[in-house]
């Protein structure tokens, strides 16, 4: 008779071991074919449930992963002409923060749901709404019809991320995560920076609109490789089985937690924009968060029979540390990220095209550190060296853009950045090993779920402390540096168009131009400290030899 299986159990199985008693005896963790990474038979799941290898299940992830990151950051080139078409410049910024409200409010649910039903339907219906969110944009009417596809974008890219993660953590053992993570990691990168490139061409030749349709077919294709591909078998547990499927989701709880992020993340990206900071605006999204958040502790820990999230879990060791990590660097490297392309229109007068180009050393560091952390960790099953190492390493691209970015940035100098997609890659597979390193097999979707979470979190938080920080102190060094009748109307004018300030010319450009770069050096100081803090914070984790 087969042995239960439901998705908590490596599809890697290791061989049943009959004694004499007939007494079968299995090992705690699942066991990957070094030479060929197939993922071996065994007599204990029928041969109709397990075929497929580790790489196969990998490669059909990378296409969706891709194009999940792709959708996020091409956005940023089409806001202009998207929120000019329907003449709503002043609501463009909603046009990212709808996406991180998507992700936000369904993020925390894709654990749960996938343990009650299901792996590879999680992923599907992720694809199904990353599409019909791109669908919803391209067909828009109104700019609040853009907007809402943006939410339901939102949704499915955060599924995507997060079933491709858990997905991962099923199929290897913990010594192989951080290997097959970085071929993942190296796929999200990519997609981000070649989004907003593509997502600029498309938007100037053949419309903004076009820029999504076109992610529909290849959505279709990533959904297609899935279904023929993915071999995942779900099984209902028996404690589980009498009870209907949908009385064990907390929705509750996972309400209070959407509404609790969502107003953070409105506050966020919005104040000092949509509203002052010391506004009843604020106050209120402020005072919303925290209850809603409080609340959500009270209902996870004394009133939902399966929490969406178990508060417990922060008891196992390295948890906490390694959410904190994660989100540090995540912050860190996308707030840097943000303000590349920034540099380069302004000191370089780059087009949007080439000033994403620039950001390719940040994925080449990506691709190097996440390959070597993946190899270190599978060979000597320590995370601890490479976890501390990385925010050291990422440090070394934010010191040198603090003391060499002055405004004539050569070829050389804007390899700096490598350095900082070296630490961040060799962060993001050290830290979910570290994550799981305690966890039981049981846990570690739920811990999937709102490490992510908190990583997407912390990049929006970053991008937006950057932005603010830029914002304030190119404010100060203009109302300090420009002086004469026009003095208010050209600071009000640099400091709401980037197109305005790569028309100036003369003493007044470089005026300007040295005031925005020391803007931006106070956003690096932030990326510096948090990267900082990362290594800090890594020397508390305990290291577990997986």
């Amino acid at each position: 008779m087969a042995a239960h299986t439901d998705e908590n159990t490596p599809l890697i199985q290791p061989p049943t071991i009959a004694t004499d008693s007939t007494k079968r005896v299995q090992s705690t963790h699942a066991a990957v074919d070094e030479e060929s990474d197939v993922v071996p038979e065994s007599p204990v799941t029928p041969p109709a449930e397990v075929v497929t290898s580790v790489g196969s299940i990998i490669a059909v992830l990378l296409l969706g992963e891709f194009i999940s990151n792709a959708d996020a950051t091409l956005i940023m080139t089409a806001i202009g002409h998207i929120s000019s078409e329907f003449n709503q410049l002043q609501r463009a910024a909603w046009l990212t923060t709808g996406y991180m409200l998507g992700v936000s409010v369904a993020q925390p649910m894709y654990g749960k749901l996938s343990d009650i039903y299901g792996r590879k339907p999680l992923l599907l219906a992720s694809y199904f709404f990353l599409a019909l969110g791109c669908v919803v944009c391209g067909l828009a009417t109104d700019m609040w019809i853009v907007i809402l596809g943006r939410v339901i974008s939102g949704i499915g890219g955060a599924g995507v991320i997060t079933m491709s993660s858990i997905i991962i953590t099923d199929i290897v053992s913990k010594r192989e995560v951080a290997k097959w993570r970085a071929y993942i990691n190296v796929s999200m990168t990519l997609g981000r920076s070649v989004g907003g490139p593509v997502g600029g061409v498309l938007t100037d030749t053949i419309g903004w609109r076009w820029a999504f349709l076109l992610q529909v077919p290849l959505l279709g294709l990533a959904a297609i490789l899935v279904i023929i591909q993915l071999k995942l078998v779900h099984h209902t547990p028996p404690d589980a089985a009498e009870q209907p499927r949908i009385r064990r989701i907390d929705f509750r709880g996972a309400f209070l937690l959407a509404i609790s992020v969502a107003a953070i993340i409105l506050l966020l990206d919005q104040g000092g924009k949509l509203f002052p900071w010391i506004s009843l605006p604020t106050l209120g999204l402020a005072g919303g968060g925290a209850l809603a958040l409080a609340l959500f502790v009270y209902t996870e820990l004394f009133v939902a029979v399966e929490p969406i999230f178990d508060l417990h879990i922060f008891r196992r060791p390295n948890i906490t540390s390694s959410y904190l990590i994660g989100a540090l660097q995540g912050s860190a490297q996308l707030g840097m990220m943000f303000t590349v392309p920034l540099y380069f229109q302004v000191t370089a007068r780059a087009s949007s095209t080439v000033a994403g180009a620039h950001l390719i050393p940040a994925v080449l560091g990506n691709t190097v550190g996440g390959l070597g952390a993946g190899l270190f960790i599978r060979r000597t099953g320590n995370y601890k060296p490479v976890l501390v190492l990385s925010g050291l390493i990422s440090s070394i691209a934010y010191v040198l853009q603090i003391l060499r970015w002055n405004g004539h940035t050569g070829f050389w100098e804007s390899l700096y950045i490598v350095f900082g997609g070296l630490g961040s890659a060799i962060c993001s597979s050290a830290a979910f090993v570290s994550m799981t390193a305690f966890l039981e097999p049981q846990e570690i979707a739920m811990a999937t779920g709102g490490y992510l979470l908190l990583i997407s979190f912390a990049m929006t938080a970053g991008v937006a402390t950057n932005y603010s920080v830029l914002g304030l102190e190119f404010k100060r060094q203009l109302q300090s540096r420009v002086h004469g009748p026009d003095a208010h109307k050209i600071i009000r004018r640099a400091l709401s168009s980037i197109e305005y300030i790569t028309g100036l010319t003369g003493p007044l450009r470089a005026t300007v131009v040295s005031s925005y770069v020391a803007g931006l050096k106070h956003a690096y100081s932030v990326s510096l400290v948090c990267a900082v803090l990362g290594s800090m914070t890594a020397l508390a984790v305990r290291n577990h030899r997986v």
